[in-house]
């Protein structure tokens, strides 16, 4: 594989999407930053990056995707695939977050976030994997979150879907092995990204007034959240520029970045490796 590599990155108008786009082309790779509504929401982001990409020199392409639209994520791929011949690294970077009283958000509202967070994810590897095999190489990199491995209240739903992509990730890790295609998750803890001023508040305003306790420990946990010093989210593009740049041997199957969570992740991590090599050579798998 060529020092130079083709990545491909979801959710790339904002936070790690977009800084790790823009450092990924500094350092020489061709980049396909994608986002949606290129001519729409995000045409002025989108101008901005390809006017830096033209200033600079840079291989950076701004491609219209949707992840929750196969149509959208199937032209986009191709698109990459038809300009660099090949995608070597995919960044699964977009998501959209919950924030609020279970209870009180609609099941359509649960729906539309693990159609982004998990079943996006879904179609961008189904459009790109098939290339990848056929290359015989390939690196996907998922981006979870510090909340895919332990569980705080009032954000259920987006941690649902950041544990199902978890177990996902790692399940298809062990299917692409043999395909000479590497999996990476890496797992940020609280960066100071526009994630969260973003995310979905609960819709069912009725519902919330029946809670007694649980409004004044939400009000507490969001004022919290709201004090907490956010880490730099430099931390975590400067991970994925290492990891874009890194060879088979050196990818790790899991990633947690940040102060806050890799003191408690990475030793959950070290424990769930072994009881899963212990699994999974019980029922004889190698």
């Amino acid at each position: 594989m060529s020092d130079r590599r083709n990545v491909f990155i979801t959710g790339s108008s904002s936070g790690f999407g977009r800084d790790a786009a823009l450092a990924l082309a500094a350092r020489g790779h061709t980049v396909f930053a994608t986002m949606r509504g290129v001519d729409g929401k995000n045409a002025d982001i989108a101008a901005d990056m390809r006017q830096q990409a033209e200033e600079n020199g840079w291989s950076l392409h701004v491609l219209d995707l949707d992840v929750t639209d196969e149509g959208s994520v199937n032209e986009a791929v191709a698109q990459a695939e038809t300009a660099a011949g090949g995608i070597d690294v995919v960044i699964n970077n977009a998501g959209v977050g919950t924030f609020g009283i279970q209870e009180a958000f609609l099941v359509e509202q649960v729906q539309q976030v693990f159609d982004v967070n998990v079943f996006g994810v879904m179609r961008v590897n189904r459009a790109v994997l098939p290339h990848m095999r056929e290359r015989g190489q390939g690196h996907i990199i998922y981006i979870t979150s510090g909340l895919g491995r332990f569980v705080f209240p009032f954000v259920g739903p987006y941690a649902g879907t950041k544990f199902a992509l978890e177990a996902m990730a790692e399940a298809a890790s062990y299917e692409l092995t043999g395909e000479g295609i590497d999996t990476t998750i890496v797992e940020p803890g609280a960066f100071g990204t526009e994630f969260g001023d973003n995310m979905m508040p609960a819709a069912d305003a009725a519902r919330l007034e029946t809670y007694g306790p649980a409004r004044q420990m939400f009000a507490n946990m969001a004022e919290a959240f709201a004090n907490n010093p956010r880490q730099d989210p430099q931390m975590v593009v400067d991970a994925l520029v290492e990891l874009t740049e890194s060879e088979p041997a050196d990818r790790p199957l899991r990633l947690p970045v940040g102060d806050d969570v890799t003191p408690v992740v990475g030793p959950r991590n070290e424990m769930h490796a072994q009881a899963q090599t212990a699994i999974m050579a019980h029922f004889g798998f190698d």
